[in-house]
């Protein structure tokens, strides 16, 4: 398990930095969608190697999770050093197998990007 508290943009030069948010949102059907709150993110942020997130088919999640990179995020402040992969982004609390929650970690770059986490309160 490899837990990485924070860390300055300049102790790296391959990873991400960004602004994490969370919300919550009522989901019941309606002509504007949902209308979601978010606040800066604090709470565990999970970095999952995308292929082993593709095969792990009925596996659990959970051990994959205990396994993989992850950084508690203070105040919605993301800055991590990461090696080169792909990745699932997750959090604790909720996961999205989503394109906009896959990143590409190139050697040399520290990529900037900004993620937002929404579930839904009711259907």
């Amino acid at each position: 398990m490899l837990i990485i508290v924070g860390c300055e943009k300049d102790d790296f030069t391959t990873g991400i930095v960004g602004i994490v948010e969370y919300g919550h949102a009522d989901c019941m059907p309606g002509p504007e969608g949902p209308k979601i709150a978010y606040d800066k993110y604090n709470g565990v942020l999970y970095f999952i190697n995308k292929r082993a997130f593709e095969n792990l088919g009925n596996g659990n999640l959970q051990e994959l999770k205990e396994t993989s990179i992850k950084t508690k995020i203070i105040n919605g402040e993301l800055a991590i050093k990461l090696p080169v992969d792909t990745f699932l982004v997750i959090l604790e609390e909720v996961h999205q197998d989503a394109d906009d929650n896959t990143l590409i970690i190139e050697q040399g770059v520290i990529l900037e990007r900004n993620f937002k986490f929404w579930r839904c309160t009711s259907f």
